[in-house]
């Protein structure tokens, strides 16, 4: 059955978390959540076992972890806390198939739509995703908040208005929102990396800019 795949798969991921990162009180409180909202489909498997990983290598660093935190205007996948918080959604690349014939743009407007949401509640932003998955992240959110012109703001703001009919989320939401870097999670290994965002947009060359 479905559940006992998802329960065997998690089950497998947190004793290799645990052997890699250490084990501890906190980590076996994600899991028992994780493990929750998965039996219940509430989280895909995919999205659960990064989440797992990367609470796992946080914990390692001294951090207070958190998952599936609900906040002002939706659920945050990860929070951590040490000197300062760190706010991180984590991306799979899933497309709903009513998307497929413009599955960059869609991306797109939903990496633009949680920047926008969730990383002004935070000290700094992160975008999480596979090791196998480049995201396309619009090069104007990758700007510094104080160098992003007019225009690219109204980009993003058009973009996010295209896929998503949210009322919550403002044109200075956009001005302000920032994102920190890019973490990759490496589901074999389980190792994490953070690419900063001039390294990152040097693989930019495998998405266009955003469209009018």
């Amino acid at each position: 059955m479905k559940t006992n795949h998802v329960v065997r798969d998690l089950e497998l991921i947190y004793g290799k978390v645990s052997d890699c990162y250490g084990m501890n009180s906190n980590l076996e409180e994600i899991y028992r959540k994780l493990l929750g909202l998965s039996k219940i489909g509430i989280l895909n498997i995919n999205h659960s076992v990064l989440q797992l990983i990367l609470s796992g290598y946080l914990l390692s660093k001294g951090f207070r972890v958190y998952v599936e935190v609900e906040v002002q205007g939706g659920v945050m996948d990860i929070y951590a806390i040490k000197v300062k918080d760190l706010g991180i959604e984590v991306e799979t690349g899933y497309v709903p198939p009513n998307n497929a014939i413009k599955a960059e743009e869609f991306l797109m407007g939903r990496l633009s739509l949680k920047t926008a949401k969730y990383s002004n509640m935070v000290s700094e932003f992160y975008i999480a995703v596979p090791s196998f998955y480049i995201p396309p992240i619009p090069k104007e959110l990758l700007l510094d908040p104080n160098e992003r012109k007019e225009e690219d703001v109204r980009n993003i703001m058009r973009l996010i208005r295209k896929y998503s009919k949210t009322p919550d989320v403002t044109i200075n939401d956009v001005k302000t929102s920032k994102i920190n870097g890019i973490i990759t999670i490496n589901t074999k290994d389980m190792k994490v990396n953070i690419i900063d965002n001039k390294s990152f947009y040097a693989l930019k060359q495998f998405y266009g800019d955003i469209e009018e």
